[in-house]
């Protein structure tokens, strides 16, 4: 969780190197995580509850609380000195980024990217659609799992292939993800909906923080902001509502991941992202 440029852990380049994903093992927690996806809601945790009981109990005012607590534990666990509970996803810890982020991580930070069908939407969906760039470990691993690899083979992109990839999957409403397996391991940046996505379900149906909300807060410029609505389908979180009366997008920042998408989309400059800890409601709230 050592952090690097700009006070993100994402943006650590130590963090997306070989010797990284050895010393926390990756390529067999990646293969025993990945592998087993399928079992993700049925599979027991200490050979005691699973995911449809953690369902159950989550809200409760004890019980729920203790839920919570070891969940949120696990999942920023480091790999290279803390034993994990791969039953219990302990390690594999995501965070929302931004478009820009995303593709300053392909140019200048992966050593190796390759394409995955993501298995989240494969096992939630049955979808079988190629939206996970993988990082080194996953390039190792994925010849053993090959469902998980596209129709056209296993596939190696370099940087300007990445970034259209990327840009593909905003122009289509995903959100960026970056994810550890396991920490300090940066293992694959996914571009995802909420309805596929487990960890980020995990997040906002249960509060469990199996996925952070990005660095950022967006905020509208009443200035320049015209009106037109092109940002108000563009929220998967539900932050943004339009107002007929102001006759512009409002969001609401403690909603709000900072994933960029109204922004990416407006015309007019009247979307920013700022840093979450300049307002006061947001200020550590990740």
């Amino acid at each position: 969780m050592k952090h690097g440029a700009n006070g993100k852990w994402y943006m650590n380049a130590r963090n997306y190197l070989r010797e990284t994903a050895e010393e926390a093992d990756s390529e067999e927690y990646l293969e025993d995580l990945w592998g087993n996806m399928e079992r993700a809601y049925s599979r027991k945790v200490h050979g005691i509850f699973d995911f449809k009981w953690v369902s159950k109990h989550v809200d409760t005012p004890f019980l729920g609380r203790f839920l919570k607590w070891y969940a949120n534990r696990g999942f920023i666990k480091d790999g290279r000195t803390q034993k994990l509970n791969i039953d219990a996803a302990q390690g594999h810890f995501g965070q929302i980024i931004t478009l820009s982020e995303a593709k300053k991580i392909v140019l200048e930070k992966a050593e190796e990217v390759i394409r995955a069908i993501c298995p989240c939407k494969y096992f939630n969906r049955g979808v079988r659609e190629a939206t996970c760039l993988g990082f080194t470990p996953l390039k190792e691993v994925l010849p053993k799992l090959p469902r998980f690899i596209p129709e056209n083979g296993l596939e190696v992109l370099d940087g300007e292939k990445a970034t259209e990839f990327l840009e593909k999957m905003s122009e289509k409403g995903y959100v960026h993800s970056i994810w550890a397996g396991p920490l300090p391991a940066i293992v694959a940046l996914c571009s995802c909906e909420i309805p596929s996505c487990g960890a980020i379900r995990l997040r906002t149906d249960f509060d469990i923080n199996a996925c952070w909300k990005g660095e950022y807060v967006a905020v509208v410029n009443p200035d320049n902001c015209i009106g037109c609505g092109k940002c108000t389908s563009r929220c998967q979180f539900g932050a943004l509502s339009y107002s007929p009366s102001m006759d512009r997008p409002i969001i609401d920042p403690t909603v709000c991941y900072g994933c960029g998408n109204c922004k990416d989309v407006c015309e007019n400059d009247a979307i920013e992202l700022i840093n979450r800890n300049i307002i006061p409601i947001t200020r550590g709230k990740y």
